[in-house]
């Protein structure tokens, strides 16, 4: 049996929270259903909501400057970390407040 290594550890968490957001967000909102997705593979893996207009939300693993670490980014190029003890449900629930605040 092979033992995973660190990378491939952090990679399969950051699959499984990218899936549990993806259902919260199914599950509180069944109507965005249509407009959620999967980011996979290069530059990102994350949640994104697709808005009209070519513009989504999305929730990912990034870089910013020195910094890596789970974000949020919304069309007006704001890029939020998430805050201390959220939740899957609270981290569902702040892309769509943001949905709902950017959508046409």
């Amino acid at each position: 049996m092979n033992i995973p290594t660190g990378l491939e550890m952090d990679a399969t968490n950051h699959t499984m929270l990218v899936n549990r957001v993806l259902s919260s967000i199914k599950q509180q909102r069944p109507d965005l259903s249509e407009h959620v997705s999967h980011m996979s593979g290069s530059p990102a893996v994350g949640v994104k909501l697709e808005l009209s207009r070519d513009r989504s939300i999305m929730f990912a693993w990034v870089r910013d400057k020195s910094v890596v670490q789970w974000m949020i980014a919304t069309p007006d190029q704001t890029l939020t970390p998430l805050r201390s003890g959220e939740t899957v449900d609270d981290i569902a629930s702040r892309l769509i407040e943001a949905f709902d605040r950017f959508a046409d």
